[in-house]
């Protein structure tokens, strides 16, 4: 514990005077994601977003991750002064089951901390879905506990979290890829589902587990008009 605040009164100390002669300085927004549920054989996305609040140059020298699972993608190597730079990680989750936790490795140099850690998690849901038949429902009896059942009741956001997700992901990048669709498409998709794949009719009339109300609310925070 002592050597721990020694460390950080140290840094406090030094921190004004490496700035005042020209230094870069790395400071990132966040160093830590979970993802949540992902379904075993998806890959998930998050970029962390790092800022340089020093006064000189800030340079990434090597970004490294702790498993050939997690890949690391740097926007840019060198960071001006006030200027934000983004590290795109990715995650397959082939072949995990479980909590799974990854980190990352940033090195620059800033002279305070030349090495940041990141770290990433989720909890990989075994496949249930490596032999399933497009013939088959998803609101089956073998299925209903984590797609149909959750359902109920839910509306908007909490229910895209309890049974879209699965498919569609909460990250960035495959939210943003729905957001764009037309609204009435989205609308067919979810009362009617879509011949040929794992997406089924959600609305009760078609056995599934959801009114119009709910899919109304689905839609509305899908296209960002609730939170």
């Amino acid at each position: 514990m002592k050597k721990i605040i020694l460390s950080i009164l140290f840094i406090g100390m030094i921190e004004p005077l490496l700035l005042a002669e020209g230094t870069p300085r790395i400071n990132f927004i966040q160093d830590s994601h979970d993802f949540g549920r992902v379904l075993q054989g998806k890959t998930v996305e998050y970029i962390f977003t790092f800022e340089n609040r020093g006064t000189d140059d800030l340079l990434i020298k090597e970004v490294t991750t702790s498993c050939g699972c997690t890949a690391a993608l740097l926007s840019a190597n060198v960071i001006k002064p006030g200027e934000t730079g983004q590290i795109k990680v990715s995650y397959d989750s082939q072949g995990r089951a479980g909590k799974v936790s990854r980190t990352i490795n940033v090195v620059s140099n800033d002279p305070v901390e030349p090495i940041i850690e990141l770290s990433i998690a989720a909890m990989v849901d075994s496949s249930m879905h490596t032999s399933f038949n497009i013939n088959e429902s998803i609101f089956s009896e073998k299925c209903s506990g984590c797609h149909f059942y959750p359902a109920i009741g839910k509306q908007g956001k909490e229910l895209y979290d309890a049974v879209c997700t699965f498919c569609h992901g909460r990250t960035a990048s495959g939210f943003d890829k729905l957001k764009i669709v037309p609204r009435d498409n989205i609308d067919r998709a979810i009362r009617s589902g879509l011949i040929g794949t794992e997406m089924p009719a959600w609305i009760k009339e078609f056995n599934g587990p959801l009114d119009v109300d709910q899919i109304n609310s689905l839609i509305s925070f899908i296209k960002g008009e609730t939170g």
